[in-house]
């Protein structure tokens, strides 16, 4: 618990930046300040999606449940000259219970993703950028497994704060365009894993060698993205993530996330999302029990509240 309410106090210190931001003014304060003035742009939301099932003497049969998931978003983005700053960042966590009371609540949902990039102007168009990205869960994540011969099952830990923890640093040429999509080719790229638990750091789980914390690598990285307004109230926001070892090349850990935002009205909103994950690096327990390097899929549906500022 601790370690959950540092993640978000550090994630709460970087959110009031957004305000103690200062803009230009017009001398008289009465006239509003031409966007062309607006250096700073900023922004926070927070979704909060419920779900209740409950079920008595149901023919058809059936689980109650309860789930609750929440997602806090900001950014803080600058933009003067030849000079482009932006900065995001983004705390997920979701869980559900299915039964009665007596039943777990399971995770659903464990994300902080922090990202900073800097970018020097070579036109509208071309940019050299500099980017830092983090990425780490905030909880305990547990496989449940059947004991042979025996209706009892075991929680085993699979992954926890910091375990993994990634952090990427990279240098590049990115290309952007006024309809909304994004590109940085980095040829200087380092990349960071972390699994400061010490049994996953033993088991070498995530890559690093069995008893180290910390696995180093130097390779070359593609990231972007693509924002569209699909029509009215509808936008698609997508995003991916490659990275190559040079040692390895070309095996390339994928990470690409595309997600539908359906505005309802100023407070409810619907999101579609999905995400796809590989890393040669991550051995994973598939449905039919079997071990293995493969492709992580999420789908998520989430309907509930949003509040903007």
């Amino acid at each position: 618990m601790q370690k959950r309410l540092t993640t978000i106090l550090f994630f709460c210190f970087m959110l009031q930046g957004l305000y103690a931001q200062e803009k230009p003014v017009a001398e008289d304060s009465t006239v509003a300040v031409p966007d062309s003035l607006i250096y700073w742009k900023e922004g926070v939301k927070l979704n909060i999606n419920l779900q209740q099932v409950g079920l008595t003497n149901w023919a058809a049969g059936g689980e109650s449940s309860v789930a609750i998931g929440g997602i806090l978003e900001g950014f803080l983005n600058y933009e003067k000259d030849e000079v482009v700053w932006e900065n995001r960042a983004r705390v997920g966590y979701g869980v559900i219970r299915n039964g009665d009371a007596s039943n777990r609540f399971e995770k659903t949902d464990d994300q902080v993703i922090l990202t900073s990039k800097y970018s020097q102007k070579f036109s509208e168009e071309l940019l050299l950028t500099g980017a830092v990205n983090f990425q780490t869960q905030m909880d305990e994540g547990v496989r449940i497994e059947n004991i042979p011969n025996s209706d009892e099952q075991i929680r085993r830990l699979i992954s926890d704060f910091m375990s993994p923890g990634y952090l990427q640093a990279s240098l590049g040429l990115t290309y952007r365009n006024e309809e909304g999509f994004f590109s940085t080719l980095s040829p200087f790229t380092g990349r960071f894993t972390f699994v400061l638990n010490d049994s996953l750091s033993n088991a070498g789980a995530f890559g690093v060698n069995p008893g180290e914390m910390i696995r180093s690598e130097a390779g070359i990285s593609l990231t972007g993205g693509y924002k569209k307004d699909l029509m009215e109230n509808v936008k698609l926001n997508a995003i991916f993530n490659l990275f190559s070892n040079y040692e390895k090349f070309p095996n390339t850990v994928v990470n690409m996330e595309a997600t539908l935002n359906l505005k309802v009205n100023e407070f409810i909103t619907s999101n579609i999302g999905s995400q796809l994950i590989y890393d040669d690096d991550v051995i994973v327990t598939r449905s039919d029990g079997s071990q293995g390097r493969d492709v992580q899929l999420k789908n998520v549906i989430n309907v509930g509240f949003t509040l903007g500022f």
